[in-house]
C-alpha cells in the first residue's frame, strides 16, 4: 500500500452548490480541514462527508465570525472509501474559504 499526502481542496470560496473533493481509486483520509471567512458579517459553513452513492454519512456546520477561521476538529480522522466526497458548502458568496489536506492511500 502506498501513501500519499495531499491537499484535498485548493483554498477556494465554497458556494452554496458546494466546492467538493471526489477520493479517487483510492482511500482518503482528512488530516485538516480550515474554513476562514473573509467576509465583514458571520458566514455559516457546512462540511458534508457523502458514501459513494451520494448518501450523506455526517454534516457539520459552524457559524464563523468575519475574520475567524475554524478546523472543524470533527471531520479531522475520517476516511472517505473510493468515490466518497468531502463537500463544502456556504450560502453566502465569497465569504467561507476553505482548504483541506490528507492522505491517499493505494
Amino acid at each position: 500500500m502506498t501513501t500519499t499526502i495531499a491537499v484535498l481542496l485548493e483554498p477556494a470560496f465554497a458556494t452554496a452548490a458546494g466546492v467538493s473533493y471526489t477520493s479517487d481509486q483510492c482511500t482518503t483520509a482528512i488530516d485538516k480541514i480550515t474554513c476562514t471567512n473573509e467576509a465583514a458579517a458571520a458566514a455559516t459553513a457546512t462540511v458534508q462527508l457523502l458514501s459513494p452513492d451520494g448518501a450523506q454519512i455526517q454534516s457539520f456546520s459552524k457559524a464563523i465570525q468575519p475574520g475567524a477561521s475554524w478546523p472543524f476538529p470533527d471531520v479531522v480522522g475520517h476516511t472517505l472509501a473510493t468515490g466518497g466526497k468531502l463537500n463544502v458548502l456556504c450560502p453566502t458568496a465569497n465569504a467561507i474559504k476553505v482548504r483541506a489536506s490528507g492522505r491517499k492511500f493505494t
